[in-house]
């Protein structure tokens, strides 16, 4: 008789979850709402239903050229549905040892987001993280595992070096895209190789590798990026990469906002640029002209800029006045940069300075004097307002 009973309880419980699953597959992954009807109270869900949820960004396609998700994604969209009715979604991190062996890129992806942690990576997450580096090879999955997941773990764990030099010649651009975010900071400035590997990808045959490494590659405080970087500079094919180029120079001259680098020899090569002729629409980058009121005026910490400008003897606020000036006056070089310039004066020399430059700018008469007019009288107005 026990038998029986035991049978019948043993076949009714296969029959709920024959059902369960057959719900599940006969949900319409495109559709948001037929997702969100998977949690049957958001107010209480439970992470099976969470787990749920996430299983149907399989659904999501990836465009295999941008590796990110082609159009909307339907999971995320549903997710948003159920934030909307202020759903209590459940903490992720216990169902991260499973997600990152789901079957697929798109689940484990999602999973290695939660590698780096918000406090820094637990000892689980970077066991977590050799196995995900050992075996993943899904070009959409490496990119999200070193973007969002084992980017801040170079200098800390060996094996995480290894595998960021070895995705920086994956055959996917955006893969080495991600190896260059990873490698060119500060986490990584320890890792043998990691230089060389930056100035390779400076290199690299597609333009969005290039900009991001040249971009990150002061962090890693090595001057040996210099000579490179500099190339870049100097060619003006190479324009389109400039702005970039003078952002990796500025970090390792001046490390904004923490100001703890000390590089003469990248102060000289970012000077050279500015004052490099004959001017042109493109070079100097107007961006990277921008770029100089960072400097010109401590923007975050005022304490840890005066230590760093007693230290820093190779920069001189009257040089970079001389250069900006110069750009001003150059109706050859791009409006926008002429009119940065300005606030770059009025950021490193006050009122005084842009006073003093007034008779020039109102004597300017070429076809774009105009515009550069009305941006002397908006620096004036930032300083005497005291920005």
């Amino acid at each position: 008789m026990k038998q029986r009973i035991l049978l019948r309880i043993l076949f009714l419980a296969a029959g709920l979850a024959f059902l369960a699953t057959a719900a599940s597959a006969e949900v319409d992954c495109k559709d948001a709402q037929s997702i969100k009807g998977l949690v049957k109270n958001p107010a209480a869900m439970t992470q099976d239903e969470y787990e749920a949820v996430l299983d149907t960004l399989s659904c999501c396609d990836i465009d295999q050229t941008k590796l990110a998700f082609a159009g909307k994604c339907a999971t995320n969209e549903a997710l948003g549905l159920l934030k909307k009715e202020k759903a209590k979604i459940p903490s992720i991190n216990p169902l991260v040892p499973k997600l990152i062996k789901n079957s697929a890129p798109q689940v484990r992806a999602r999973a290695y987001e939660e590698l780096s942690g918000l406090f820094g990576s637990s000892s689980q997450d970077v066991a977590l993280a050799k196995e995900a580096i050992a075996s993943e090879t899904d070009p959409y999955a490496l990119k999200m595992l070193i973007w969002k997941g084992v980017h801040n773990l170079g200098n800390r764990v060996p094996e995480v070096g290894t595998f960021l030099l070895k995705m920086a010649q994956h055959e996917h651009p955006q893969v080495r895209w991600a190896a260059a975010v990873a490698l060119g900071n500060t986490w990584s400035d320890k890792v043998p190789g990691a230089t060389d590997a930056i100035i390779t990808l400076i290199g690299d045959p597609d333009e969005k590798v290039r900009k991001m490494a040249c971009k990150e590659a002061g962090k890693l405080g090595d001057e040996k990026i210099i000579a490179p970087i500099t190339d870049v500079l100097n060619d003006d094919a190479k324009a389109n990469m400039h702005s970039e180029c003078m952002q990796g120079l500025t970090t390792l001259w001046l490390d904004f906002p923490f100001h703890k680098r000390y590089s003469e020899a990248a102060y000289k090569a970012a000077m050279d640029y500015y004052k490099k002729t004959p001017r042109t629409d493109k070079i100097p980058a107007w961006s990277s002209i921008k770029l100089a009121g960072e400097y010109a005026k401590p923007v975050g910490n005022k304490d840890a800029f005066a230590d760093w400008k007693n230290q820093a003897s190779y920069y001189k606020p009257d040089e970079l006045i001389a250069i900006m000036t110069d750009i001003v006056k150059d109706p050859q070089a791009n409006w926008m940069g002429r009119n940065a310039a300005l606030t770059v004066i009025g950021k490193a020399g006050g009122k005084e300075a842009l006073d003093k430059l007034a008779p020039e700018v109102e004597a300017l008469n070429d076809p774009k004097a105009k515009f550069i007019k009305d941006g002397y009288q908006k620096a004036l107005k930032e300083v005497e307002k005291g920005k």
